[in-house]
């Protein structure tokens, strides 16, 4: 079922964002809806939302370390790039 939503945003703001969308194929609220399913997927996976759309783009992107091991990863980082 959809709901009907009113948002308060600057009117330049709206104008340019009607024009992405329209350049884009879609309607401003379809691409508002995705914007909110994809603020509540990172929170799924991370556990926090990230409000970035950058952040958003390199969420997984880097393997996790142990703490124990950041430093020797980073020497060997830099040793690679420099030497």
């Amino acid at each position: 079922m959809e709901t009907k939503l009113t948002l308060s945003i600057e009117s330049e703001l709206a104008q340019t964002a009607k024009k992405y969308a329209k350049e884009q194929g879609h309607t401003l609220s379809y691409i508002v809806e995705n914007y909110f399913l994809t603020l509540i997927k990172s929170k799924e996976i991370t556990g926090m939302i990230l409000t970035a759309p950058v952040a958003n783009a390199l969420l997984g992107s880097l393997k996790a370390l142990d703490k124990a091991d950041y430093k020797e990863e980073m020497v060997d980082s830099l040793t690679e790039k420099y030497l």
